[in-house]
């Protein structure tokens, strides 16, 4: 994505994401722990939770790019909007500078991009997703929308979520991992009382469900149960990892 940025500004990364096909996952996690070298390489099996297309379209549709003389393949740009809209998402919107992304992609691309190729072979609920997520950029970040072919539903978003959105970002927490700050009361009774209730928009995406409901209530009990067993399982690892850890330095 910094490539789409204008040369005055810098957008910042701090990893390498890296998607690799769900039949070559396990070999390409031992072949990156086999360098030995700090990459900071994260290793995707596939696009997950992030798309629904299949992974032999998503690799048709990709294109290479060169950076410095190295061919790389990357997501097409209708691809990838999807992307990024699903990701910012399921982040709950909690990172408005991140909005720059879609706005860049589409402003940058708005002569060639594909509208039908972006919304072919998802279902009604990603595509008002993404919908949604460009009437946020439209309304937040002025991103001209007259030329899209749905450039009426981009003039309102629903109430809840503009207020879910705002409260996001006036907060000065971020949600974090729990389990990291178990030796810290502070900012674990913080991030308790940030999961509850839980992000509306990110337990609307996480139960798969819509934007226009009314209520948010079934979403956000779902979300609750759904992270429930995986956020023990990290906080028992890491009780267990910490215990040994005291353990061995006692020895």
């Amino acid at each position: 994505m910094a490539r789409e940025y204008p040369e005055m500004y810098q957008r910042f990364f701090s990893d390498i994401d890296l998607s690799v096909s769900p039949a070559v996952y396990e070999k390409s996690r031992q072949l990156i722990d086999g360098l030995h070298v700090n990459l900071n390489i994260d290793l995707h099996c596939g696009l997950r939770h992030l798309d629904t297309i299949g992974w032999d379209r998503l690799f048709e549709n990709s294109v290479v790019e060169y950076i410095d003389d190295v061919p790389v393949r990357i997501l097409c740009i209708e691809d990838h909007l999807r992307v990024l809209c699903v990701h910012w998402l399921t982040d709950g919107g909690a990172y408005k500078e991140m909005l720059l992304d879609i706005f860049y992609i589409l402003q940058n691309n708005s002569d060639k991009f594909d509208w039908d190729k972006c919304f072919e072979g998802i279902d009604e609920n990603r595509r008002e997703w993404i919908i949604r997520t460009i009437a946020v950029v439209h309304r937040y970040h002025e991103l001209d929308v007259s030329r899209m072919p749905f450039a009426e539903e981009l003039n309102s978003i629903p109430e809840w979520f503009a207020k879910a959105l705002e409260k996001e970002w006036a907060s000065e927490t971020k949600l974090q991992p729990i389990h990291i700050f178990l030796n810290n009361k502070i900012e674990f009774w913080k991030q308790f009382k940030k999961r509850f209730p839980p992000n509306a928009i990110q337990a609307t995406v996480e139960m798969e469900g819509r934007f226009d409901e009314s209520s948010r209530i079934f979403y956000q009990m779902g979300s609750i149960l759904l992270r429930l067993k995986p956020s023990l399982k990290r906080t028992l690892r890491f009780i267990k990892g910490t215990f040994q850890n005291r353990f061995k330095k006692d020895v």
